[in-house]
C-alpha cells in the first residue's frame, strides 16, 4: 500500500474503535494462516487480500516494522482495550496462534452474546416503552376524568390503587435507573483517585461485585500464568512478570502479593490463599500441584473451565430475560386494565 494512504488510514481508526465482527474477522484469517506456520507479517500481508482488512493490517505491518511491541500496533488500529492487554502477554510468551486463537474466542463470546441480548431485551423494552406511554396517558386524562365522576361520594374506589402501585412501580422503575447510571458515572470519577489497595477492599465488600472479581481475576491470572509457564518461564519469572506489567493493575497487586509471601517462607499455596479475589479452584489447585509442567496444564484448563461457565451462566440468563420481562409486563397491563373497568362497574352499581 502506498506510504500517502497510511495517515488516512490512521485518521479514520483513530475516529471509531474498530467492529468487533472486524475484529473477529481478522483473527480468524491470521490465526489460520499462523497455525500452519506462516510467520506473522507475512500472514498479515496475506489477510489484507481481504479488502475489509487491508488497512488494519497496513497499520500493524508498519508499527511492527518499525519495532513497536505487538500490543502497541493492536492498539493503533483499535482494537478493543481487553484484546490488546491479552496481546501484551504475547510478546512475552511469543505463542501468538494461541494467543490469537483465545483473542478469537473471547470476541466471537462477546459477538454472540451482545447479539442474543440485543435480541432477548428488544421486544420487552418496546412493550414497556409503549405501557410507559399509555399508562402517562390514563393518568393525566382518564384518572382525573374518574375522580371528578367520584368526587361527590364519601370515599373513591379502592381500584384506585391499582393507578397508585402501578404509578409508583414505573417510577421506581426509572428513579433506580437513574441511581445505577449516578453511581457508575461517580465511580468512573472516583476509581482512579482511589489508591488500589482501597479498590481492592471495595471489590471484597460487595458481595456480587466480588463474585464477578474473583471470575474476572481467576480467568486472567490462571490464563497468562499458563502461557507464562507453558514458554519455559519459571514460576517466579513468570510471577515478577505479572506483577511489574501494567495493563492489569489488580493482577500486577496479587503478584507482588504472591512473591512477598514467598520470600517470606509461606508456601505457593499459603501465598495464593491471601488473595482473596482469586476463586477457590485456584487455591486448590495450588495447594495439590508443585511440577510446573502440570501447573500449566491445569491454570489452562481451569481459564477454559471459567470460560465454558461463563457461556452456560449468560445462556441461562438470556432464557430468563424474555419470560420475566413479559410476565412483569402483562401484570402491569391487567393492573392497569382492572384499574380502568373496575371503578366503571362501580360507578354503574350506584346508578
Amino acid at each position: 500500500m502506498p506510504s500517502d494512504l497510511l495517515p488516512l488510514i490512521k485518521f479514520k481508526s483513530a475516529s471509531a474503535k474498530l467492529a468487533t465482527s472486524t475484529q473477529l474477522l481478522f483473527f480468524h484469517r491470521t490465526g489460520t494462516l499462523l497455525h500452519k506456520g506462516y510467520p506473522l507479517i507475512e500472514a498479515l500481508k496475506m489477510a489484507s487480500w481481504d479488502a475489509a482488512l487491508k488497512p488494519v493490517a497496513a497499520i500493524i505491518i508498519e508499527h511492527l516494522t518499525r519495532g513497536d511491541p505487538i500490543d502497541v500496533a493492536f492498539q493503533n488500529a483499535r482494537f478493543s482495550q481487553n484484546i490488546v492487554h491479552f496481546l501484551y502477554f504475547g510478546r512475552l510468551h511469543h505463542d501468538l496462534p494461541f494467543l490469537f486463537q483465545q483473542c478469537k474466542d473471547l470476541l466471537r463470546l462477546q459477538k454472540e452474546y451482545t447479539t442474543k441480548l440485543k435480541q432477548a431485551i428488544r421486544y420487552p423494552f418496546i412493550l414497556f416503552l409503549f405501557l410507559t406511554v399509555g399508562f402517562t396517558i390514563i393518568k393525566q386524562n382518564i384518572l382525573p376524568n374518574f375522580q371528578a365522576l367520584f368526587a361527590g361520594t364519601n370515599q373513591q374506589p379502592f381500584t384506585f390503587l391499582f393507578i397508585q402501585l402501578v404509578n409508583g412501580f414505573i417510577n421506581g422503575l426509572l428513579i433506580l435507573l437513574i441511581l445505577i447510571t449516578g453511581l457508575f458515572l461517580l465511580w468512573k470519577m472516583v476509581k482512579p483517585k482511589l489508591v488500589l489497595e482501597k479498590r481492592m477492599k471495595i471489590y471484597e465488600r460487595i458481595p456480587l461485585w466480588k463474585s464477578y472479581k474473583q471470575f474476572l481475576f481467576t480467568f486472567l491470572f490462571s490464563t497468562h500464568l499458563s502461557s507464562l509457564l507453558a514458554a519455559g518461564l519459571t514460576l517466579r519469572a513468570s510471577l515478577g512478570i505479572i506483577a511489574k506489567q501494567e495493563k492489569y493493575p489488580e493482577l500486577a497487586y496479587y503478584g507482588c502479593l504472591i512473591l512477598t509471601n514467598l520470600e517470606r517462607g509461606n508456601s505457593l499455596g499459603q501465598a495464593v490463599h491471601s488473595c482473596v479475589l482469586f476463586r477457590d479452584e485456584m487455591t486448590s489447585l495450588f495447594h495439590h500441584t508443585n511440577d510446573l509442567e502440570a501447573l500449566s496444564q491445569e491454570l489452562s484448563t481451569l481459564s477454559q473451565f471459567l470460560m465454558e461457565m461463563l457461556q452456560d451462566r449468560l445462556t441461562m440468563l438470556l432464557q430468563y430475560i424474555q419470560p420475566v420481562f413479559f410476565m412483569m409486563i402483562a401484570v402491569i397491563i391487567i393492573v392497569i386494565y382492572a384499574s380502568i373497568m373496575l371503578p366503571l362497574y362501580e360507578w354503574m352499581q350506584q346508578i
